[in-house]
């Protein structure tokens, strides 16, 4: 699975020199994977098993836009990753995004697929 994840992080890095990367990171959203399972119940649990291990976090359920948002933000060295849980499939499926910032580790997305499983 790091096949594709590398993959993306070099595209993601070529990008940068199109756009800043406020600008490229801070407006597109980058799908990451699908997962079965309800938005809301996976990002929960996705939320609880990295705050175990992460301090500054905050979650952020849009409910008008069926989404709930994981953020995290660390000032030394500058650090910040936004992981969207999307509704889709009327509840059944949620699409996982990189919505802003540097890119979350492997391990952040294990977690959110173990939750999946």
């Amino acid at each position: 699975m790091k096949g594709p994840s590398v993959a993306l992080l070099g595209f993601m890095i070529s990008l940068v020199g199109c756009a800043g990367p406020g600008e490229l990171l801070f407006k597109n959203a980058i799908v990451v994977d699908h997962l079965e399972g309800n938005y809301q119940v996976l990002a929960r649990c996705t939320y609880e098993h990295l705050a175990r291990q992460e301090a500054q976090l905050s979650m952020n359920d849009l409910r008008e836009q069926e989404t709930v948002r994981i953020a995290f933000t660390k000032k030394a060295p500058q650090t910040y990753w936004e992981l969207s849980f999307v509704n889709e499939d009327g509840g059944r499926q949620t699409r996982l995004e990189v919505t802003s910032g540097s890119f979350p580790s492997e391990h952040t997305f294990a977690l959110a697929r173990a939750c999946a499983a």
